[in-house]
């Protein structure tokens, strides 16, 4: 399991490190973009979604609040799923912990998706989800920075960082999804067979796809912290300390 997962922080590592900058630097182009015309339509003053490819909104509490969510819900929920192979048998209280916390994780994916669609700016995954040419473009573009050993400059959730972020909610929502499957259809008692067999097979899957992302998306959180940007503590709902350099 090590062999596996060391690679994968080490690469983590090695992107998290090329995309580190100033908070002064992030602050200056951040700016910059404010005061960019280009940007914004001449008839009402909006910001025409197709010219600005960035947005300058922040991490909003109810962004937050469903981010911690699912990190709860998910972290319970992958570490009761050993204890959900007793379905088959005519006890199964490990597999009842693991169903309702795993139906807590459904929720506030489905939380998640809803305010990406309706949410503010900042929030939505038209802001940030690499579905576009132009952001497709910036993610590869932060790629190719990163392996060039090059600091790409972009705001939060751009570039890589919003391709690891989508990659994120696809996987969960694939738990949450077959997981959601399994709560309403199997019957515990007994083991699987057919269609059921099958959902049952694939959600498992997440056995090894969750601990991946995890070590990327931790990887990337202990990396910035390392390097005196604490970002962990605005998701956390605590006050940022200021900026150091070491």
């Amino acid at each position: 399991m090590l062999k596996f997962y060391l690679p994968t922080l080490l690469i983590s590592a090695w992107f998290n490190l090329r995309e580190l900058k100033s908070a002064q630097e992030l602050n200056q182009e951040m700016q910059k973009m404010k005061h960019d015309t280009r940007i914004y339509n001449t008839a009402d003053g909006s910001i025409d979604k197709k010219k600005a490819v960035f947005k300058t909104g922040k991490i909003d509490i109810p962004t937050r609040a469903i981010h911690l969510g699912i990190m709860v819900f998910a972290l319970a929920a992958y570490f009761t799923g050993d204890g959900a192979d007793d379905y088959k048998k005519l006890e199964y209280f490990g597999y009842t912990l693991h169903k309702w916390l795993g139906m807590g994780l459904s929720v506030f994916i489905l939380l998640r998706i809803v305010y990406g669609l309706v949410g503010t700016q900042a929030a939505r995954f038209s802001n940030w989800v690499p579905y576009t040419k132009e952001q497709f473009l910036l993610a590869r573009e932060g790629l190719m920075s990163a392996l060039l050993y090059k600091k790409p400059k972009r705001p939060a959730h751009q570039g890589i960082a919003g391709l690891i972020n989508a990659a994120g909610l696809i996987i969960f929502t694939w738990m949450a999804v077959t997981g959601s499957l399994i709560f309403f259809f199997l019957e515990p008692g007994r083991s699987t067979d057919g269609l059921m067999h099958l959902i049952v097979e694939i959600h498992e899957v997440g056995e090894t796809l969750v601990p991946a992302y995890l070590v990327i998306h931790v990887g990337a959180v202990i990396i910035h912290a390392l390097y005196g940007r604490d970002i962990w503590r605005k998701m956390f709902f605590m006050k940022r300390r200021p900026f150091r350099r070491v």
